[in-house]
């Protein structure tokens, strides 16, 4: 079958192959994987803005083999993968309290809710017509999306095999994403495709928070973007961005505590709650960032109830929910709620980080898999 493989992140699709030059196709010859993980791409940045219909883009290196992955450098006939992985708008703060002289920020799930995706998830493939400098590509044909380059658009290099086998005990793989290269394999192939082995992406896609310790933790706390640790731990990073962005949020930098941002699971609130899951695919309009309760024990669902009347019935699509801060008392979590002071400590209250969103896919975009928020920690034990 003439295919091309594209992994991305954990999400798996099978595209065929453009109407680019026939003779290009195979250009890389017969290629055989022996060895575990093997990283058959390269990676650069656009470093400028590309307009839909520009025949040129402006990238960081135009090499695009520094790890000598390929033969050679690039070339014409070569083939280019683009793809912008971040840059969505997301929303960070309520109606302006004229008695306070502030905005108010959303305590609940609404924080971090996707408003705008803008150019996020724009991909597309492009055949190389010339390299003119160390910086420049010409393209054969006019890019059909747009880019915004501070959105993490990445140019891979995609090898075109003749055919492709992948012996038993060896794996494609791909170079770990740092911010700003990795988290795609990609590869067109002309003839036969063998896959004895694997290709796999898995834990090498947008990053989790980080499991970092508070010198001193509040207790009680529920809010959904803070920027200060003792508050809450770092949200991942997702189709809303990470640390730079997180910290540069208008109004209040939002880098730690619940609220989930984009895709991304928020962090665990103080005192020790655990950080929401990473979402991608789902239905948009049934996410609620609480997770599915476990009925997996047909009496829990009196323990979930104690939340609220009927939870332990909801579902939500989506990363799952963090789960409850500190307690210190050992009481019946199907007789006591959560957040009552007989718990102690803080009280097993309900204030785990809230599930990353699944993101729409409707429009033909794709997205890597939201990271998990962390853990908020203040003893060496944060996840």
């Amino acid at each position: 079958m003439k295919s091309k493989l594209f992994f991305f992140a954990a999400l798996v699709a099978w595209l065929l192959v453009p109407h680019f030059s026939k003779a290009q196709r195979g250009k890389d010859g017969n290629r055989t994987i022996t060895a575990a993980n093997t990283v058959v791409n390269e990676y650069t940045l656009l470093n400028a803005d590309a307009a839909a219909g520009s025949n040129s883009i402006v990238v960081i290196s135009s090499s695009l083999n520094d790890n000598s992955r390929f033969s050679g450098v690039l070339s014409p006939g070569d083939l280019l993968l683009l793809i912008q992985l971040q840059g969505a708008t997301i929303f960070s703060d309520g109606p302006f309290n004229a008695g306070q002289g502030n905005f108010a920020i959303p305590k609940d799930s609404s924080w971090g809710s996707i408003t705008a995706y803008n150019n996020c998830g724009n991909y597309e493939f492009a055949e190389v017509l010339s390299v003119p400098g160390s910086t420049s590509i010409q393209l054969s044909c006019a890019l059909k999306n747009s880019y915004t380059s501070a959105g993490k658009v990445m140019v891979v290099r995609v090898p075109r095999y003749q055919t492709l086998t992948i012996n038993s005990g060896a794996s494609i793989t791909c170079d770990i994403f740092t911010g700003s290269f990795g988290g795609i394999v990609s590869a067109e192939v002309k003839g036969q495709t063998v896959i004895n082995g694997t290709i796999t992406v898995n834990g090498r896609g947008f990053r989790g928070g980080a499991a970092v310790d508070a010198p001193v933790s509040i207790f009680g706390t529920d809010d959904t973007a803070m920027d200060n640790i003792s508050f809450g731990g770092e949200k991942g990073e997702g189709v809303g961005g990470f640390y730079n962005e997180y910290d540069n949020i208008p109004v209040l930098a939002g880098r730690y505590s619940r609220g989930a941002a984009g895709n991304a699971g928020g962090g665990g609130n103080a005192l020790n709650a655990g950080g929401g899951g990473g979402g991608n695919g789902g239905n948009i309009n049934n996410y609620t960032g609480k997770g599915n309760p476990s009925l997996t024990t047909a009496n829990w669902a009196n323990a979930w109830n104690l939340e609220w009347n009927g939870f332990a019935g909801s579902t939500s699509s989506g990363g799952g929910r963090g789960g409850y801060s500190a307690a210190v008392n050992n009481q019946n979590a199907l007789v006591v709620r959560p957040g009552n002071s007989s718990w102690g400590g803080d009280s097993r209250s309900n204030v785990g980080g809230f599930g990353g969103r699944p993101v729409d896919y409707s429009t033909g975009r794709i997205f890597m898999g939201g990271g998990g928020g962390a853990g908020q920690g203040d003893d060496n034990f944060a996840g």
